[in-house]
């Protein structure tokens, strides 16, 4: 029985370390720079859809309209496709007084979720390349321009931009996210140097739309991660481009992020049933790349509580697992104070990264149980505000 318990210690903390420490460094030594052919002039182009999917945003619409037209892009060459997934506020009525641009608004009288939405977008799309993003995600003028470029490499099925994250200065689970992201992309950054990145950002990525495949809309799931993987899947790569630059206003609180990751957990559980067939080992670095990132990475929460019983129960020989106790211990007084801060708005990063890590390792946990019992809907409400 004891062994038992040293197997599920070492192991657990392995693989902790290997999906927050070993794997972005075998993949930043891994990775080499790839010179990629690209599009050196206006004219050769490809046509691109632009697709947003919308649901009361009354408040940022026309802010985001606005940011649209300010991409850089031949007009002849871009069309701009907006779905209103039900909307109860003037959200449609904004858009369709916009009349700066041309935009096909795509009124659905039934709520059923983003990704319903997007597969009608998608199949009313008439140009090569489609272009996704937010209501509240905001273009740098060039990142379209930078996105589609990749897509003069016949290999190249899509392109993931650069997500900057904001926060004010009184959020601990805005600060802590944006901290989180800016890891994340200089993992996503080494990964498409090397073959393919495991997820796109959802607020700002391009993809063939002939590789578009429709999304289910049974259940919750996340298009950004499961859009590029079916280009994977179709034998295609996936980049990263950190120039084709935009911005998010993160969420207003640490627990409407909270909900946030709860119903992103449950999402990617969903999503992950559909990739499966990309664990296989003949896949190598797509395997290796789903597996180290995401699969262990979402299964976090079931590890600490691991690590942390055998911790107790070890305890008592002293050495390594002491003090993997004391400082899991120190650890949790930190996120504690975070907490304490938290609630008094006076964030500390010191204490607010383990504050938020265990926030969102907590969220993942939820979030797996929500999947099981199949109760995330498919349709949500922003958290942002």
């Amino acid at each position: 029985m004891i062994i038992l318990v040293y197997v599920l210690f070492w192991v657990s903390l392995l693989l902790v370390f290997h999906s927050y420490v070993f794997y972005p460094f075998i993949v930043k030594l891994w990775s080499r720079f790839k010179k990629s052919p690209l599009f050196t002039d206006q004219s050769s182009f490809p046509t691109i859809s632009m697709l947003t999917s919308v649901y009361n945003e009354e408040s940022i619409i026309v802010a985001k309209l606005k940011n649209i037209k300010a991409v850089e892009y031949p007009a002849d060459k871009i069309e701009i496709l907006i779905g209103s997934d039900c909307s109860s506020d003037k959200t449609v009525a904004l858009i369709e007084a916009f009349d700066s641009m041309p935009i096909r608004v795509f009124r659905f009288d039934r709520r059923r979720g983003k990704a319903a939405v997007l597969n009608d977008l998608a199949s009313a799309a008439k140009n090569e390349i489609l272009v996704f993003s937010d209501a509240n995600t905001f273009y740098a003028p060039d990142a379209v321009s930078k996105l589609v470029q990749h897509f003069a490499d016949p290999e190249v099925g899509g392109v993931c931009g650069n997500l900057h994250l904001s926060a004010s200065a009184k959020n601990s689970g805005g600060k802590g996210e944006a901290a989180y992201w800016r890891y994340e992309n200089s993992i996503k950054e080494s990964e498409g140097k090397i073959r393919t990145t495991f997820g796109a950002t959802g607020g700002i990525y391009a993809l063939r739309r002939k590789l578009y495949r429709q999304l289910p809309v049974s259940k919750a799931v996340m298009d950004d991660f499961l859009l590029p993987l079916y280009a994977v899947q179709q034998g295609f790569q996936i980049v990263y481009d950190a120039h084709a630059q935009g911005w998010e206003e993160t969420t207003s609180s640490t627990a409407k992020e909270f909900e946030r990751k709860i119903r992103i957990g449950a999402a990617n559980f969903s999503g992950l049933v559909e990739v499966l067939p990309l664990f296989h080992p003949k896949y190598r670095f797509i395997a290796f790349g789903l597996f180290s990132h995401k699969l262990i990475r979402w299964i976090i929460p079931f590890l600490l509580i691991t690590i942390f019983i055998t911790s107790i129960i070890l305890n008592q020989e002293g050495g390594v697992y002491r003090w993997c106790l004391t400082i899991q211990s120190v650890f949790a007084c930190m996120a504690g104070i975070g907490y304490i801060l938290d609630k008094m708005s006076k964030p500390i990063m010191f204490f607010t990264l383990p504050y938020y890590f265990i926030v969102a390792n907590l969220g993942l946990l939820l979030g797996f149980f929500r999947f099981l019992k199949g109760t995330q809907k498919a349709a949500w409400n922003a958290t942002r505000t």
